[in-house]
């Protein structure tokens, strides 16, 4: 369907024209943006479709992780093969997260491994 022109609109038209864009610029749900705005979910929707702007729903299903979040295992290196003292470098997060790297590391990839781990970098 066509999108109407502002000549072809009444000023109610324009209106919800007006919250339509906003909506779809704003990134919030239709839901979330008419209850900050005090309006109607079902009139929001019905101008939407009128004006002829569409917007993907979001399934709620979809948001959710549809598989276990990884998680980290501490790996113990038994005594008399190599220790810590083969690390050049130890980093502890805040969230007691170790890293331990060697001399020549990719500094872009810890980065962004830090970064994964939830801590600035």
């Amino acid at each position: 369907m066509a999108q109407k022109t502002s000549q072809s609109l009444s000023p109610r038209g324009r209106f919800w024209r007006k919250h339509v864009q906003q909506c779809q610029r704003s990134g919030a749900t239709q839901v979330q943006y008419c209850k900050e705005h005090h309006l109607s979910v079902a009139a929001f929707r019905w101008w939407q479709r009128k004006l002829g702007h569409s917007q993907p729903r979001r399934d709620p299903q979809k948001a959710l992780p549809t598989e276990p979040v990884p998680t980290f295992t501490e790996i113990r290196i038994p005594a008399g093969e190599a220790t810590a003292a083969a690390y050049a470098y130890e980093i502890v997060l805040p969230n007691r997260t170790q890293v331990r790297l060697q001399q020549n590391f990719d500094a872009e990839a810890v980065a962004a491994l830090v970064s994964l781990l939830g801590a600035p970098c």
